[in-house]
């Protein structure tokens, strides 16, 4: 049974690397808003960290492993935000560094509303620790015997609109699909719509409905999630990765400057009878900026 596990298990992770991996996805999407859209980079006044460490399929050797952070701060004097945002992605023997700096032009439409348009600049390396693989046939000239690492400039483009209840976006990364002469060192272009509202049910209780959608050359998939924040001290929603699991989440903020978030996703796809699941862990802290007068804004602006 073991051996048909691990059979099982390697079909679907190299599947995925000889399609070519597809950007990193989180649970905490509305934690990491300028990872796939720079025009949300520093959209409130506050300067923002974010940590999130994804840990995919419990219980199998090598299973995808994930870590992100992201830093946004707004700035008048260059009428907009800036990021910083760099992921490191563990898939097997297949490992991708992405590492960017972004740019947000803000366009004040009027008291509440803003426009940004945004730029993200930076490098994405991929490394193939060939060596470890093992092929029926070790001759095959097209097995991949050896080590190899590419390292390619990226670009990424998007448009976003929010005030304090909505957040929303269009964007695309990898513009220039990054190493596309190389099959297995391949990074397609991706294409992201996002939309975060806030419903105030009382003066103490939020709801949060979030959706987002990507779209690549190898697969198009969606995420709708929903969470209650009472206060700004503690949330908790659910969340359902289209054909893939369905997730808890929850969280708590502490001084009204901190925030830990906990999801667990419960696959739905074919590990469903095999995989402890996947964890995920955000850490996130927002101080005032320049502009800002009292306490950052919600968790969830």
């Amino acid at each position: 049974m073991k051996k048909i596990l691990i059979i099982t298990f390697n079909i679907l992770l190299f599947s995925n690397i000889a399609i070519s991996q597809n950007d990193v996805q989180f649970t905490h999407f509305t934690s990491s808003e300028m990872l796939f859209n720079p025009a949300l980079a520093g959209k409130n006044e506050t300067i923002d960290a974010t940590l999130i460490a994804r840990q995919q399929w419990m219980g199998f050797d090598q299973a995808p492993q994930t870590q992100l952070l992201n830093v946004g701060a707004h700035f008048d004097a260059i009428s907009g935000g800036v990021g910083l945002s760099v992921s490191n992605d563990q898939l097997g023997v297949e490992n991708t560094i992405n590492a960017k700096l972004m740019y947000a032009y803000k366009l004040k439409l009027d008291k509440k509303n803003n426009l940004s348009f945004g730029l993200g600049v930076g490098i994405i390396n991929k490394s193939i620790n060939g060596s470890e693989l093992i092929y029926d046939n070790m001759t095959d000239e097209n097995a991949q015997l050896t080590n190899e690492s590419k390292l390619k400039a990226d670009f990424d483009f998007g448009i976003g609109f929010f005030n304090e209840k909505i957040s929303a976006g269009i964007s695309t990364t990898h513009i220039d699909q990054g190493l596309k002469k190389s099959t297995i060192m391949k990074v397609p272009r991706h294409y992201y719509l996002y939309f975060k509202y806030k419903i105030k049910a009382s003066d103490k209780i939020s709801i949060i409905p979030a959706v987002i959608a990507r779209s690549s050359e190898f697969i198009t998939q969606f995420d709708i999630n929903a969470c209650m924040d009472y206060d700004n001290k503690f949330w908790f929603g659910l969340s359902y990765r289209y054909g893939d699991a369905y997730v808890g989440m929850l969280g708590v903020t502490i001084a009204q400057k901190f925030k830990i978030g906990y999801s667990y996703d419960y696959s739905a796809g074919a590990l469903k009878s095999y995989s402890g699941g996947s964890h995920e862990i955000m850490i996130s802290a927002a101080f005032p900026g320049a502009k800002s007068k009292g306490q950052p804004k919600s968790f969830f602006q």
